[in-house]
């Protein structure tokens, strides 16, 4: 079939992004099912992205969005291949339960049928390495493991939960819940530069818990007893400097046997066999002077390690070490002896703190980001938590979700963003939280509808003309307007 008709088959505009897919596919080797995948995928985020930017403040421009995937179908994607259910090619992805595979070196992708999974697959390809950074070196890895899962289901949200005329949040599609609670929170507080240590926690605490992941457990709890013991040394500061200066003795001899080995070809090649015989394949050496850049490496560290321990002897230096690593050893200990619902609360906290900073600097000149986080707390409270629930389920977070909705529900009809359909602000207060349990695409297109009979308040919310949520509530001799368009 011609390319032309293809695109017409799933009415896309053949002079909008498309001509850039199309030559792209000009140039690969892709299967006809394959080029039909990557056309219905970019068709559906053309449908759903007004949507998804609606509802989720703060995404990429739309342009921008599908610009990065046509340069990583272009750059990176050199092979794509879709399999069936129960065919020999689906062995390997059904033996380990999964939807896709991908090869980063070879850039090579392996997935079934399915266009929020081939686009995962594609943000999997492209995800880049040791892009958070932590405190403690020691944790960037698993930090960064969880937040580019959460990452890469964040960013297939848009096909995932929006079909172009609803939002349905897919819980069984989502890689890992928790990862996503993650990351979404770390977006959403823009604390990427700074991140908080209520996410870091989170994250590694989440990390651990996982089965496969118990070598790293086993590598923290190591760490943090050699931490505990480092605190302990403090207590008595002369046990404390002569084990500095063992340490010294023992870098400095270290710099000996390395300097030894690059000024000796010999030892050189006895140093990269002895190192390669005790790595797996994909850890191998390349070369001998590759192995030179790493002993370097090592040299360096090691010089630092002794200027570590000259700096460690001065007064000033002692006690801010000291104190240092006594927040080190409280921070790891909170990870294995705080609970998995304390920090998700905490994170929670940490969000709903910041966002109530936010509103209350809001005034007449800025008054337009106040509707951006009428927004985001919405969809706040509906970042899945586990799979039974969402953040707006959490009991213990009910009080800070009534005061920050309280005071947008002030401010909005302050600023004469929201009617005031009544002077009662419980009422008012009953009515309008509502609105951050609504599902509605366009919240300004909102429209109430009270009726009172018999001391009971009947309360119809109206997606523009369509009816989407009744409600009843007892009430005594009510004062409220009988029909309400929400947004001013």
């Amino acid at each position: 079939m011609d390319k032309n008709k293809i695109l017409a088959k799933f009415n896309i505009d053949i002079n909008d992004y498309n001509n850039k897919l199309e030559k792209i596919l000009e140039n690969k080797l892709y299967s006809y099912d394959v080029k039909n995948l990557l056309l219905s995928m970019l068709y559906k985020i053309e449908n759903a992205y007004k949507d998804y930017q609606n509802v989720k403040i703060g995404v990429p421009s739309k342009k921008d969005y599908i610009e990065n995937i046509l340069e990583i179908i272009k750059e990176k994607a050199l092979k794509i291949f879709i399999v069936k259910a129960g065919t020999e090619d689906a062995k390997s992805l059904e033996e380990n339960n999964v939807l896709y595979k991908v090869d980063k070196i070879n850039g090579e992708i392996v997935c079934f049928q399915n266009e929020v999974v081939l686009l995962k697959a594609l943000f999997t390809l492209d995800a880049s390495n040791n892009e958070f950074k932590s405190l403690y070196s020691y944790l960037e890895e698993p930090l960064n493991t969880v937040l580019n899962i959460g990452k890469i289901d964040s960013k297939v949200e848009v096909i995932r939960d929006f079909n172009g005329w609803s939002w349905d949040i897919v819980l069984r599609e989502i890689e890992s819940i928790e990862y996503n609670f993650i990351y979404q929170n770390l977006i959403l507080q823009n604390s990427k530069s700074q991140m908080c240590n209520e996410i870091i926690k989170c994250a590694i605490k989440q990390y651990i818990s996982d089965k496969n992941n118990t070598n790293f457990r086993k590598k923290l709890e190591k760490i943090y007893k050699e931490k505990e013991d480092r605190l302990k040394l403090f207590e008595n500061k002369k046990e404390f400097l002569n084990k500095i200066t063992e340490e010294k003795k023992e870098y400095t001899r270290q710099i000996e046997k390395i300097d030894k080995i690059l000024n000796d070809s010999q030892l050189l090649k006895e140093e990269y066999y002895s190192r390669n015989a005790k790595l797996q394949n994909k850890e191998k050496i390349f070369s001998v002077s590759y192995l030179v850049g790493i002993l370097n490496d090592e040299r360096e560290n090691l010089l630092e390690q002794i200027n570590e321990c000259n700096r460690l002897i001065l007064p000033k230096e002692f006690i801010e070490q000291k104190e240092r690593i006594e927040r080190e050893v409280e921070f790891v200990d909170s990870i294995f002896n705080e609970t998995l619902e304390e920090d998700i609360i905490q994170v929670c906290r940490k969000f709903l703190e910041k966002a109530k900073e936010k509103i209350d600097k809001i005034n007449e000149e800025n008054k337009e980001e106040l509707i951006n986080w009428i927004y985001k707390i919405r969809y706040y409270r509906y970042i899945p938590v586990n799979c039974d629930g969402y953040i707006r389920d959490i009991r213990d977070l009910e009080e800070d979700f009534e005061k920050i909705i309280k005071q947008i529900i002030r401010k909005a009809q302050n600023l004469k963003i929201w009617d005031v359909f009544t002077e009662d602000f419980n009422l008012c207060y009953k009515v309008i939280k509502e609105i951050f349990n609504s599902k509605i695409i366009n919240l300004e297109g909102i429209n109430i509808n009270f009726r009172y009979e018999n001391k009971v308040l009947f309360v119809e919310y109206y997606d523009d003309t369509v009816i989407e949520n009744t409600m009843k509530m007892e009430v005594e001799n009510v004062r409220i307007k009988k029909k309400v368009k929400l947004f001013i």
